[in-house]
């Protein structure tokens, strides 16, 4: 396509196109063509997002920089500054005033801490400045007088403050309450670096129109909470927290109870093992009586089986996470395995791949809810990587605090493996796993075939999703426990592979008179109604079945008979 055709477009269309460009590349590509494009460029209407990264090709980037900032700085919208060798030369060209009047959003990567005391203020002449995204480093130990620099600037709503390296609990935030002349218009406020309970309510009290709340790592050092003063931050609806220090859930009820506001979504992250984070009646009392507005509830515990260290065990009541309070909000645990770690995790209830019939519509009643806890595992051989730690030890764990009715697999697993898992965990009604190794059948011994049609039936495995199905010796191993399971789901790579596990399963079911089996589900990528007319048409034809239907929803094709 040639200038000239290209110059055929209108206006409108070039602004959605350089809209998602750099600001220094589309001025480099586009100033020199035309008149028609020089136009465009300077134009009130597009606003520029300028990302300035120094790179290899110096020259031009400077050239480009410098040529924005000359000629075009009443259309920057953004500027985002990855500071390099080149940083002080960078920030002088700015020089930043009130003739940047469309500039909302700052983003400083990679700044040294004197440097950004020194620009700090001068972004108080910015008089749309409404974003600002703090990276430096964390060799400033007392954070507080940039603090006071930031809550300087006038007209700012977002705030996010990283600074590196931010295990060093010694950095330190200094700050007096905020007076009635020093509060700010700061709504959303991300704090990235530790930061005291105490420090926490003194920042806070610059910020009373706060509707969104992070901070990635509290701590209670040093700090009697009890002579902490409640703040009101009535405006304050999702609140989202990292705890890796030693705060006890005591701790944090009180910190919750001075952080006078009506909460609506509530995340919270720790890795504290103090178990009565995971005593759901504790809970319930706390959001009963300090949080009746909340609408969603986020949370993680980890707990971290390693040698020589007695992981703390829930030693309450079982099953308390599926009481009424729990099931009515439908705020469901759900329990993962990643390497050394238990994850117990609480999030709003969201479909899973077993609930759904042939018309697409989800099962969720409230006698399935309380069924619904779910178990993951990554990892199904820690004893490779411990000598006293085994599957088993992390399985007690969870079963201390719950039963599982739910079991996903996302490791390779063989089979002697699967069976142990099931044995351990009796009562699991759904199985997902994304691969199976097992010998051949014809190198399975009697005993071995013996003791799994005893083992297997006992199980109460009523729905299976295969993730990774290659050969038939899979599918033989899950053919065993075809009188038990009603539903069967598995992930096909394209329609011949659909074809061809469709033929299998039928055949092998044709030879087992008491069979359950009643739903296949096939996901395919572009399934459509004509793959369902070309597998009727193979059933049919191969004599497999006669009373079923076959029905395409989404990506996938069920197939279900009586």
């Amino acid at each position: 396509m040639s200038i000239n055709s290209i110059e055929n477009l209108c206006d409108e269309l070039f602004y959605e196109i350089f809209d998602y460009l750099n600001g220094c590349e589309l001025y480099y590509a586009f100033s020199n063509l035309n008149s028609r494009f020089q136009q465009l460029i300077n134009s009130s209407s597009l606003l520029l997002k300028l990302k300035l990264i120094y790179s290899c090709t110096q020259k031009i980037f400077m050239n480009n920089y410098q040529q924005v900032l000359r000629f075009n700085k009443n259309q920057i919208l953004s500027i985002h500054l990855w500071l390099s060798e080149n940083t002080n030369q960078i920030i002088s060209l700015l020089n930043i005033d009130s003739s940047f009047i469309r500039l909302e959003s700052l983003i400083l990567n990679s700044i040294e801490p004197d440097l950004l005391n020194k620009l700090l203020p001068t972004l108080i002449y910015l008089p749309r400045l409404f974003s600002l995204i703090i990276d430096t480093w964390s060799s400033q130990k007392e954070l507080g007088n940039t603090y006071q620099l930031i809550f300087n600037l006038p007209k700012l709503k977002y705030i996010k403050y990283t600074a590196m390296e931010s295990n060093d609990v010694d950095i330190t935030i200094t700050l007096p309450i905020a007076t009635n002349k020093q509060i700010t218009s700061i709504e959303h406020l991300i704090i990235d670096h530790p930061c005291a309970i105490d420090e926490l309510f003194a920042l806070t009290s610059y910020t009373p129109y706060l509707c969104r709340l992070k901070f990635l790592s509290l701590t209670d050092r040093n700090v009697n909470i009890n002579n902490v003063k409640p703040i009101i931050l009535q405006n304050l609806t999702h609140l989202s927290i990292r705890i890796y220090t030693t705060m006890s859930f005591n701790v944090f009820q009180i910190f919750i109870s001075n952080l006078n506001s009506k909460l609506k979504y509530l995340s919270l992250t720790t890795l504290v093992e103090d178990i009565n984070y995971l005593d759901a009646n504790q809970w319930e009392n706390l959001i009963l009586t300090k949080l009746p507005y909340l609408e969603k509830f986020d949370f993680k515990y980890s707990a971290c089986l390693v040698e020589n260290y007695d992981t703390p065990i829930y030693l309450g009541q079982l099953d308390q996470f599926i009481s009424s309070f729990w099931l009515q909000r439908q705020w469901i645990l759900d329990i993962e395995f990643d390497f050394d770690n238990i994850i117990y995790s609480i999030r709003p209830y969201q479909k899973r791949w077993y609930e759904y019939d042939t018309q697409n519509q989800i099962i969720n009643s409230s006698g399935e809810l309380s069924k619904s806890i779910r178990l993951r595992l990554d990892e199904v051989c820690p004893e490779q990587w411990t000598k006293t730690i085994y599957l088993n030890d992390y399985i007690n764990h969870v079963l201390c605090l719950t039963h599982i009715y739910h079991l996903e697999i996302r490791a390779k697993i063989f089979c002697d493996k699967l069976m142990e898992i099931l044995h351990l965990l009796p009562d699991v009604i759904t199985l997902k796993i994304y691969s199976l190794s097992i010998l051949k059948r014809e190198n399975l011994s009697k005993d071995e075939i013996e003791f799994l049609y005893i083992l297997l039936p006992k199980n109460q495995i009523q729905k299976i999703s295969f993730g990774n199905m290659k050969d038939t010796d899979e599918l033989y191993m899950l053919i065993l426990i075809c009188s038990r399971i009603n539903h069967l789901h598995i992930e096909c790579i394209n329609y011949m592979h659909a074809e061809w596990l469709i033929e299998l399963i039928l055949t092998e079911i044709k030879v087992v008179s008491n069979s359950l089996l009643r739903l296949l589900c096939f996901s395919i990528p572009e399934a459509n109604d004509e793959m369902c007319e070309k597998l009727q048409e193979m059933i049919d034809r191969e004599n497999l079945r006669f009373d079923f239907i076959i029905k395409h929803v989404m990506n996938k094709i069920y197939l279900q008979w009586i």
